[in-house]
């Protein structure tokens, strides 16, 4: 009895100092939180973790886009695509100088189809004799590939200045804005499968539409580069319709190809009617189907003020039809919404023609966005 007793009091005893132990490790470690410096790198090391596993992410889209283009590349009997990936990967275009703003949208039309060229020449020449679809591929598996490596490297950028700094703030500012970057990350991957499969994409919206009224068109030329245009007769009036190119993959030169076909038509134009994909708000549905006045086109600025300026200089109304979807929806393949929306939206540009104009008028209808899959 007497071991038996003298076994459960060192028992008791080991417990007790077990929990002492524990209670003075706690002080301590609240301690040492309060230490200057200390709470600081633990919540850094603790975001820094975070930010790191989502940066992989983007690491990884990064890297299967460029591999799908190093695939279509072999495929066109390139060799060895690799140079030429992490050469446009790493092209940028600088800005026109802004504190003078005289004449900027020309020097920024300069530099946006300077670029545009160099990465068409350097796939010419790579590929010679490649037809313009698969050159259209890989132009745009070129600008997925440059925005995706662009997202990388910025993103790690900070990462790696935050660390160097210990700087909490600028951890925390990352973490909010990481997760929407990994999504739009996924959105730019997904959307090069789509392309290079050449399949319509929500964009395409405003070239589907403009397509359905092709399939009357009697005269069709070509306005601009990669634009094509057409004229259709509906009910009494002429309908100069406009779009890009199809089915390559890509969005022409709608800004121009419009001052064009105005000029040659005299400006003689009643109206001027633009349709387009436009990102929703959340709690929107996708699909839904908006009117407006303006040009309906997200360009950075040479090709919408072309419409504007030639509509200034002959007095004619801009009116705006908009498909309303998020941007993986227009960037990836076409959705049952998207696709339903567009022979409503041409129900609407129909119901604004004959509301606005009268018979013997001629409107310019633009449909707007990549033609990717959609001919005309």
């Amino acid at each position: 009895m007497s071991l038996i007793a003298l076994a459960q009091t060192s028992l008791n005893q080991a417990s007790s100092l077990y929990y002492i132990l524990t209670y003075v490790l706690f002080f301590v470690l609240l301690f040492l939180l309060y230490l200057p410096g200390v709470n600081t790198r633990l919540t850094v090391s603790m975001l820094a973790r975070g930010i790191e596993g989502q940066l992989s992410m983007i690491e990884r889209y990064l890297n299967e886009s460029k591999s799908k283009m190093e695939q279509l590349l072999k495929e066109r009997g390139v060799q060895d695509p690799k140079p030429f990936i992490e050469r446009v990967s790493e092209m940028f275009i600088i800005d026109p100088v802004n504190v003078e703003p005289t004449d900027i949208i020309s020097r920024m039309k300069l530099l946006l189809r300077s670029g545009e060229d160099k990465i068409r020449d350097l796939i010419t020449l790579m590929v010679p004799n490649i037809d313009n679809v698969n050159r259209s591929k890989l132009e745009v598996s070129a600008e997925v590939v440059n925005s995706l490596n662009l997202i990388y490297k910025v993103v790690r950028h900070y990462l790696i200045l935050a660390k160097k700094l210990n700087s909490v703030v600028l951890l925390y500012q990352l973490q909010f804005v990481v997760p929407q970057l990994v999504k739009i990350s996924e959105a730019y991957s997904k959307a090069m499968s789509t392309f290079i499969r050449g399949i319509p994409v929500g964009d395409s919206l405003g070239p589907l539409v403009a397509a359905y009224l092709f399939m009357n068109a009697d005269k069709k030329w070509n306005p601009s580069r990669d634009t094509v245009a057409g004229e259709v007769e509906f009910e009494g009036r002429r309908l100069v319709v406009i779009k890009a190119e199809g089915p390559m993959a890509t969005v022409g030169r709608p800004g121009e190809a419009v001052e064009n076909a105005v000029e040659e038509y005299k400006g003689k134009v009643t109206r001027i009617i633009t349709i387009d994909a436009a990102l929703k708000l959340e709690g929107e549905n996708t699909g839904a189907i908006a009117e407006g006045t303006g040009v309906a086109m997200g360009d950075p600025g040479p090709e919408k003020i072309s419409i504007e300026r030639v509509a200034v200089r002959y007095n004619i109304p801009i009116d705006a039809v908009i498909v309303k979807m998020s941007m993986e929806e227009a960037i990836t393949e076409m959705r049952k919404e998207i696709y339903q929306a567009a022979p409503k939206a041409l129900e609407l540009v129909k119901k604004i023609i004959l509301e606005r104009t009268k018979p013997g008028d001629i409107v310019v209808v633009v449909g707007v966005g990549n033609t990717a899959g959609v001919a005309q």
